[in-house]
């Protein structure tokens, strides 16, 4: 379960998410430092799952100028 980026990446998000709508809502300043101090690891650990056991796309630059869309980049030197 922690190998997994899926896991890492909804993990992450709903962490952030909940210290933004939580130091918006007025949660406990404590709380709110807390979880400030604890983001950048958390963000790290995300990195690092992703670049570690994420699967490559098959994609190249060469081919696709961006990976989450079909733009090729010999469309984009003309």
């Amino acid at each position: 379960m922690l190998k997994s980026p899926r896991f890492a990446l909804w993990f992450v998000s709903l962490f952030l998410l909940v210290y933004t709508v939580g130091a918006s809502a007025g949660m406990s300043s404590g709380i709110v430092t807390c979880m400030f101090l604890l983001s950048p690891f958390l963000v790290l650990w995300l990195v690092y799952s992703v670049l570690r056991y994420g699967e490559p796309s098959g994609r190249t630059f060469d081919e696709y100028f961006y990976d989450d869309a079909d733009i090729r980049a010999d469309k984009l030197r003309e």
